[in-house]
């Protein structure tokens, strides 16, 4: 039936097949778990596959396709992937592992990894990460003094003020650091106005818009800190992984916002500081040791007998 992955005749079957559902946030996530696993066993093969149609992959969880059988794991995230990973781990006779709560029964796979801000309770089928699994690594090369400051913009989760947020960089700026602030594709273009009408020294502004791709990724790993606005949750967990001292901007959450609560337990725990506890005399310093969500539970996976 059309649609459905296969491999040539040619190819060896991979170790650990990644369905994808296009999207590259999701993608970056199942590739994070399939580097951290490749870091402990270098020997694994890694193939990504797009994830089925509905009908197509119900059809193959009737018929199932052996192409796969010899896969060691399937991974995959983003709620199209589901079906895809049941259908695929019929044929191919190995644990599937999705990242994040899924929208089908979690008993349906073998394991379940969503972000703490998604369940309360560890179990041996469900693990808890803090965040999203990204991959983002520390740098083994000296650090740049410049600091990083990631916008985001207006969220589900938060209450945006650009005011605020000005002000907050305005107070960073009037330090000795030099800052490079990059934009996101929710950042109003009022705040960039804003902005550029204080005419802060020592501050560099990229545009998103005007980024060559995997800028910020390469960034993250060679910068000592990083100051991040709370809406952009992604952005916070990458800075951790690449190594950074991580601040968040202070702004009003929402009522029951599940992000607000996880950054909050981040900044209990001593991973991440607030900007009021900073702008009143703490200190912003990197985790030792380094923030690494993928690779323990990358550890995890090992010590269950999968590879």
């Amino acid at each position: 039936m059309a649609g459905t992955p296969s491999l040539s005749s040619m190819e060896r079957v991979p170790d650990i097949g990644i369905v994808s559902d296009g999207k590259p946030g999701h993608l970056n996530q199942s590739l994070g778990l399939a580097d951290a696993l490749r870091r402990l066993r270098p020997e694994l093969t890694v193939r990504e596959y797009p994830a089925m149609g509905r009908l197509t992959a119900l059809y193959r969880l009737l018929v199932p396709d052996d192409g796969l059988r010899g896969t060691r794991l399937l991974i995959g995230a983003g709620h199209h992937t589901h079906l895809s990973l049941l259908a695929m781990r019929r044929g191919a006779g190995c644990p599937a592992v999705v990242l994040m709560s899924p929208s089908l029964p979690e008993r349906w796979f073998d394991l379940c990894i969503p972000p703490r801000h998604d369940g309360d309770e560890e179990t041996a089928q469900r693990w808890l990460s803090d965040g999203p699994l990204n991959r983002m690594r520390p740098s083994t090369e000296p650090r740049k003094s410049r600091g990083l400051i990631l916008v985001g913009g207006p969220s589900s989760h938060f209450h945006w003020s650009e005011a605020a947020i000005l002000g907050q960089i305005t107070r960073l700026c009037d330090g000795e650091s030099e800052w490079t602030l990059s934009t996101s594709r929710r950042t109003p273009s009022g705040f960039l106005r804003g902005l550029a009408a204080l005419e802060l020294p020592g501050l560099q502004i990229h545009r998103m818009d005007e980024q060559v791709p995997g800028w910020l990724a390469a960034e993250l790993p060679t910068v000592q800190h990083c100051w991040v606005t709370p809406d952009s949750a992604s952005m916070v967990y990458e800075a951790l992984s690449a190594g950074c001292a991580v601040g968040v901007f202070d702004l009003p959450a929402r009522p029951d916002s599940r992000i607000a609560t996880s950054l909050r337990s981040l900044a209990d725990r001593g991973i991440l500081s607030h900007f009021q506890t900073v702008d009143l005399g703490g200190t912003l310093t990197p985790l030792n040791p380094p923030f690494a969500e993928a690779d323990r539970m990358a550890q995890r996976i090992v010590e269950r007998g999968w590879f």
